[in-house]
């Protein structure tokens, strides 16, 4: 039989690959969070399954939540399989020009479109710490009262937390 945070695990990973967007939620230093939609970048070589990349403006205000709080999170959902994922995590911003020069690809330019943009270009890294899930057939019944939470130590390995 299979380990139950494994299963929860995998039920996760569909759901964020089949989201083609995601909403990033950053403490705002005001009363609301700063909330938008991103488009994820492909993993790099060596990143595990929990860390999830993005391209975004260093003048942004969820630019400058991040280098605040150093924490975000991002909700995805899978609607035709009624999933959910909400992780939050560490949130880093690469700003050096050496570094975003090595990792520019030319489908950015649209969204940078002049010198003085791609100048200001970061990439965002959030690595996650805790998932929260609600999965049609995968999370506990009855679906969606409350969500299934897994922890994510030191080491990088999950354990099953409770809900909420």
């Amino acid at each position: 039989m299979a380990d139950p945070v494994d299963l929860l695990l995998e039920g996760a990973k569909r759901t964020i690959a089949r989201a083609r967007f995601c909403w990033l939620a950053t403490a705002s230093g005001s009363e609301s969070p700063g909330l938008r939609p991103m488009g994820r970048l492909p993993p790099e070589p060596g990143d595990d399954d929990w860390t999830l990349r993005f391209v975004t403006d260093g003048r942004s205000h969820k630019a400058a939540d991040i280098r605040r709080a150093g924490k975000a999170a991002l909700v995805f959902q899978d609607e035709a399989d009624e999933a959910f994922v909400a992780l939050t995590g560490r949130a880093t911003l690469e700003e050096s020009e050496a570094e975003v020069r090595r990792r520019w690809e030319k489908s950015y330019d649209p969204f940078f479109p002049t010198e003085t943009d791609r100048a200001n270009a970061a990439f965002l890294t959030v690595e996650a710490e805790r998932l929260e899930l609600w999965i049609r057939g995968v999370t506990p019944e009855p679906f969606g009262l409350r969500a299934t939470r897994l922890d994510r130590d030191a080491a990088g390995a999950w354990r099953l937390a409770g809900g909420e």
